[in-house]
């Protein structure tokens, strides 16, 4: 009898043993910025049941939020050690919450490593860690209707400043003090992009900083990037009384008015619609001493230190990665997959393959943008000021100079 009560509990220790931490009760909150509808839907109907019936027990749960409360809602939860446990960063953030996310290296093979694009991997990565895994990658070239254009068959898209300044010239209109064609938008609608404005510093020649890891906002490329995108403005609205365009239901390049942009693949046609045929996609243009770029954004899946059961979470995002889930993500979302073997179905579409061939020529990864939650109000505060006539260039290069300075400084990031 002891003997039989004897192998009973050894079955069930070995049982005990057996099962897995996440077959226990418990959970995962997901935070995905800015999903569309079909992208929520896709996760709750489709991925979740998929990865709980490897997961018995566990329960997920998916949160999602705008790009207006990000940044303090992400640094609310990562600063204080209390939020989801999966949260979505953008390609900057590595540098900026390094030290309050999880090293997930331990559980990480050089097999679940090996599918992703290498720049996609340095972007999740910081003090030779990765924190998370890259999940998507988005490609914002400019988008040209070349068959609204102005110039005719003999349209060829920008490559200077000077050029696409007169391209905008040429392809906007104003009547009775009001837009009535659009020769630039920008994904905003605003005519100024923080993140678009530090693509022209780069495409002028510059950096945002130097050796020593102080703001180069006082530099000559800084000073190009903001002349341009003043010039741009005034040539689009000429005064600030200017009336804008009507409102656009739909994607802005398909309705008639608007001659050129960046977007991201959600507010663009799907590329199976017969417009496509009338779009050139082209990198943006450059300074007299610089090169042509497109901003390459790499949004990531990173496991903040609190995390209780970084295992688990790790375990979600390699599930979320994965070859197939990567390319229904694409078709869902949008996006372009971060691993170049979930290429093969987009390369087959003349669109995509468009894109990827423009995005792999010119491309640079908009990354190790320190202090970026600090960043992105004191550039468009400063920008704005300049680009609406209340300060001269020459005081927004040093305000933007100074002022940078004292927030890297508080950060850590100068010695």
């Amino acid at each position: 009898m002891k003997r039989v009560l004897l192998l009973a509990l050894l079955v069930v220790l070995a049982l005990s043993v057996a099962i897995p931490a996440f077959a226990q009760d418990e959970s995962l909150e997901i935070y995905i910025t800015d999903m569309n509808e079909a992208t929520m839907t896709w996760y709750n109907e489709v991925a979740i049941p998929a990865f709980q019936e490897t997961h018995p027990g566990v329960t997920v749960e998916m949160l999602t939020g705008g790009w207006g409360d990000f940044d303090a809602s992400v640094a609310g939860w990562i600063t204080t050690g209390e939020g989801p446990d999966i949260v979505y960063l953008g390609s900057e953030y590595a540098a900026t919450f390094c030290n309050l996310l999880t090293d997930v290296s331990p559980f990480l093979t050089e097999e679940d490593t090996a599918p992703f694009l290498p720049a996609a991997l340095e972007t999740v990565t910081c003090d030779g860690a990765p924190r998370g895994l890259p999940l998507l990658m988005s490609a914002r070239p400019i988008y040209y209707r070349a068959d609204l254009a102005a110039e005719g068959a003999d349209f060829v898209p920008p490559t200077t400043f000077e050029e696409a300044l007169a391209f905008v010239a040429a392809n906007s209109a104003v009547e009775n003090g009001a837009l009535t064609k659009m020769g630039f938008m920008d994904i905003g609608s605003s005519l100024f992009d923080s993140q678009e404005f530090i693509a022209y510093i780069w495409s002028a020649g510059g950096e945002l900083y130097n050796e020593d890891g102080t703001s180069a906002f006082d530099s000559d490329a800084t000073a190009q990037a903001l002349q341009y995108m003043y010039d741009r403005r005034r040539t689009i609205l000429p005064t600030e009384d200017t009336a804008g365009l009507p409102p656009i239901e739909g994607a802005a390049i398909a309705s008639g008015s608007v001659i050129s942009g960046i977007w991201a693949m959600w507010q663009l046609p799907p590329v199976s619609d017969p417009i496509w045929d009338n779009i050139t996609i082209a990198p943006y243009p450059a300074g007299p001493d610089g090169e042509q770029v497109v901003q390459v954004f790499v949004d990531w899946l990173s496991v903040p230190s609190y995390v209780e059961n970084p295992e688990l979470a790790m375990d979600f995002l390699k599930f979320i990665t994965s070859q197939e889930n990567a390319v229904t993500l694409s078709q869902v979302a949008g996006y372009t997959p971060v691993r170049p073997d979930a290429w093969e179905t987009l390369q087959a579409d003349p669109v995509w393959s468009r894109i990827l061939d423009v995005a792999a020529e010119y491309g640079r990864g908009f990354s190790d943008i320190r202090a970026s939650a600090e960043l992105r109000p004191l550039i468009v505060e400063q920008a704005t000021l300049f680009l609406t006539d209340q300060q001269s260039l020459e005081q927004t290069q040093q305000n933007l100079k100074e002022e940078y300075d004292l927030i890297l400084e508080e950060n850590g990031y100068l010695d």
